[in-house]
């Protein structure tokens, strides 16, 4: 479309009368729905337009034509052409409108007043160009609020679309378009509404542990020297609900009521005897138990040689005179004194066993020197 002015009105034309200094007839002018008179002695529509010095574009409307004879008390109108640089529904367009105002001129584009117009309708268009977007209605439907809704709307954007639907974006609200894209016919928009609240916790800190090497212990052994203590802290935190559902949880304050004690655990560095790591089965649990109270491989050896034979290390061994167990304790549930389940559990058992031994005859060694000597210890 060709851009620029088509033609001036002379500013001491404009709603004035201009007397010219030869009598003639007397014309109306009517541009753009500005009113002047004019008198001239021209015959015809060019010349009456020429005396004035109107120039007359190509996008121009005259009525009557530039050839049609002029009469004293006569009325000439022209529409002037307007360009319009618009913009539909994201798609830019070039036309010319022969329109006094935005209104007049939608309305000879065909646009109803449905239509979104990015400028009031009521200004008048000037002799230059206008830029002006259009957003047609749109049918969408709206999922807000627990509830789903069809409407028609122009927007041209998600958020005003919303708006002229009657639901209101409140700050943090989520939407599944951006609020500033263009909206398209039977798009779907849902709605999260989002809401804060606080909630106050006391939360548990939990203790550090700090190893100590311990020289005399074996290795893989731990002992806990201090046990530790868990602090706590005041923390108020920040919850944040989509729709009612609970998505996010921030620490906005911390107020410390205890600190943490460490906890203080020694850990064994000693390298087992040869005895201990080639035991196995209960004589591994046995070894393990003579190196804790500080005997060592012969007295291993006295013990495997005294229970291998009274009880041949088995759990279940029982013999007539009610004697049981690895130890052979007469009777059986003597050993119930370390542990109710004396009659399974061969640690309950061999403790029981080497406490005896270690009552009665100080020393593995010692029992078995009994046994072989008497055949009992």
């Amino acid at each position: 479309m060709k851009f620029g002015l088509y033609g001036l009105v002379l500013a001491g034309l404009v709603g004035g009368t201009v007397a010219w200094a030869d009598s003639g007839k007397s014309v109306q002018l009517r541009i753009d729905g500005q009113i002047q008179k004019v008198h001239t002695s021209a015959s015809d529509v060019r010349g009456v337009l020429k005396a004035a010095g109107i120039t007359v574009g190509a996008h121009d409307i005259v009525a009557p034509e530039l050839t049609a004879p002029v009469g004293n008390g006569g009325e000439i109108v022209v529409h002037r052409g307007h360009l319009l640089h618009l913009s539909v529904n994201g798609k830019a367009e070039d036309v010319w409108v022969n329109a006094d105002t935005v209104d007049e001129a939608l309305a000879q584009l065909g646009y109803d007043r449905r239509v979104f117009v990015s400028i009031s309708r009521s200004k008048r268009l000037d002799t230059g160009s206008t830029a002006l977007t259009i957003a047609t209605p749109k049918h969408i439907t709206i999922t807000a609020d627990g509830k789903t809704r069809q409407a028609v709307v122009a927007g041209p954007t998600v958020s005003q679309a919303l708006t002229q639907a009657g639901v209101n974006l409140k700050l943090g609200d989520r939407t599944s378009a951006s609020p500033k894209s263009a909206i398209t016919e039977k798009q779907v928009i849902k709605v999260q509404r989002v809401s804060y609240r606080t909630s106050v916790e006391n939360v548990s800190i939990p203790f550090s542990t700090v190893q100590q090497q311990d020289t005399s212990a074996l290795v893989g052994t731990t002992n806990i020297v201090k046990p530790g203590v868990n602090g706590s802290n005041r923390v108020t935190f920040q919850l944040v609900y989509l729709d009612g559902v609970l998505v996010g949880k921030v620490a906005r304050q911390s107020i410390p009521l205890s600190k943490p004690v460490n906890q203080i655990v020694q850990v064994g560095t000693k390298q087992a005897p040869s005895f201990v790591t080639t035991a196995t089965g209960n004589q591994k649990i046995a070894a393990d138990m003579l190196v804790s109270r500080g005997w060592g491989e012969d007295q291993f050896s006295c013990l495997v040689s005294l229970w291998t034979k009274e009880s041949g290390w088995r759990t279940d061994a029982a013999n007539p005179s009610g004697a049981y167990g690895i130890p052979q304790s007469l009777p059986g549930d003597k050993m119930a004194s370390v542990g109710a389940d004396w009659q399974t559990n061969p640690a309950t058992q061999i403790t029981w066993g080497l406490n005896y031994i270690a009552g009665v005859y100080g020393t593995p060694c010692a029992a078995w020197g009994h046994s072989q000597a008497t055949n009992w210890y």
